[in-house]
């Protein structure tokens, strides 16, 4: 306990004459050393470009990063970790303004630990409804492995929808009432539900250079989301759709993704309003390569005013597109390619329900 007394006051008194910062943590200070959770401080630096504050975490935990991310000031900073595997045993959670979490080029991995059933990282509140937005926060250069084979549930604990965490599937990245987020050079896979979920009332979300794959159910998909930007997307071999959109996605940009091999639709879209798609490959896809509808029998839920422009569409199991209710109104597709789909071209629940221009139906 001596020894615990001694760094104690080394800390404190570092501090107060303007050391360069050490942050300990209160268990650091406050435990004696067996009951530490972290082992050894984390040392706060700055950026010589943003001169923001920034963490450098070894290869650790999850609770390691964690730690980190307590640790930062309260105006954010940066953490920056390791080349390696980061074992997850608990949801990382950032819901904490103007933190950007980036790991090492394409080679740091978080990968949510066997039987941990749960979800891997979440940006915005855990709690359900959320009574707080929050924004700034970056996610980079990272690969986020759900381990899926080796998880029991889609929800933590068991069934979905029944109280606390069990409303946030166990994604490998999940995004809510969030502003202003950027995630770049991200991969997600192996998820026990989706790669990359948007919901609870998220804007202005950026998403670029990212890759999801190999999850049970979508790549991407996003509830309750506009004004956002998605670009340079490839959503493959995952077990449901590519994209997933239903409920209230609107006013959104989907651009030069690659929508390849996918259980059922490339994009699978209800409720969704105002967007504007270009410059997609859509390929071998098992049903539909796109399908809109409304959702179930509520003709207030269409999909109306969507711009497809600048599509290849081939090789999917049913139609290259399908509008599949009559409330899907006042959509575009122009200058597009449909090509060796099952169930032709264009497909529509009755007549000129979708306009078209300059489209080659093969």
């Amino acid at each position: 306990m001596k020894s615990q007394n001694i760094r104690t006051i080394t800390t404190l008194t570092a501090v107060m004459l303007g050391s360069p910062l050490v942050v300990f943590g209160l268990q650091n200070i406050l435990h004696t050393p067996d009951q530490l959770s972290i082992p050894g401080p984390a040392e706060i630096t700055r950026s010589p470009e943003t001169k923001r504050p920034e963490i450098r975490v070894p290869l650790g935990t999850g609770e390691d990063i964690a730690q980190a991310i307590a640790s930062l000031p309260a105006d954010g900073g940066r953490i920056l970790l390791a080349s390696g595997t980061y074992i997850l045993h608990q949801p990382l959670v950032l819901d904490r303004n103007d933190i950007e979490l980036s790991g090492d080029q394409e080679s740091t991995i978080l990968m949510l630990a066997d039987h941990a059933d749960c979800p891997l990282v979440v940006i915005g509140p855990m709690e359900t409804p959320p009574t707080r937005k929050v924004s700034g926060i970056a996610l980079r250069k990272l690969i986020l492995d759900g381990n899926r084979l080796n998880q029991l549930n889609e929800c933590q604990g068991g069934p979905c929808d029944n109280g606390g965490i069990s409303f946030i599937r166990n994604n490998a990245l999940t995004i809510r009432s969030a502003e202003d987020i950027r995630v770049e050079r991200v991969t997600t896979r192996s998820a026990r539900s989706g790669g990359l979920v948007l919901e609870k009332h998220s804007r202005r979300i950026h998403v670029s250079d990212f890759t999801s794959h190999s999850n049970h159910f979508d790549g991407f998909a996003a509830y309750e989301t506009e004004e956002s930007f998605f670009t340079r997307l490839y959503l493959h071999s995952n077990e449901a759709a590519g994209i997933s959109i239903d409920l209230r996605f609107d006013r959104n940009i989907v651009s030069h993704a690659r929508l390849e091999n996918n259980g059922s639709q490339g994009i699978f879209m209800r409720d969704s309003n105002f967007n504007n798609f270009n410059h997609l490959t859509v390929s071998g896809n098992g049903a539909q390569g796109i399908f809109l509808a409304q959702a179930n029998d509520q003709n207030n839920t269409p999909c109306t005013g969507n711009i497809f422009s600048d599509l290849k569409v081939s090789g999917s199991g049913g139609a290259g597109l399908r509008i599949n209710d009559i409330s899907c109104i006042a959509n575009v597709i122009a200058n597009s390619i449909f090509s060796l789909n099952k169930e032709g071209g264009v497909s529509e629940a009755t007549e000129k329900l979708i306009a078209q221009q300059n489209v080659s139906l093969n």
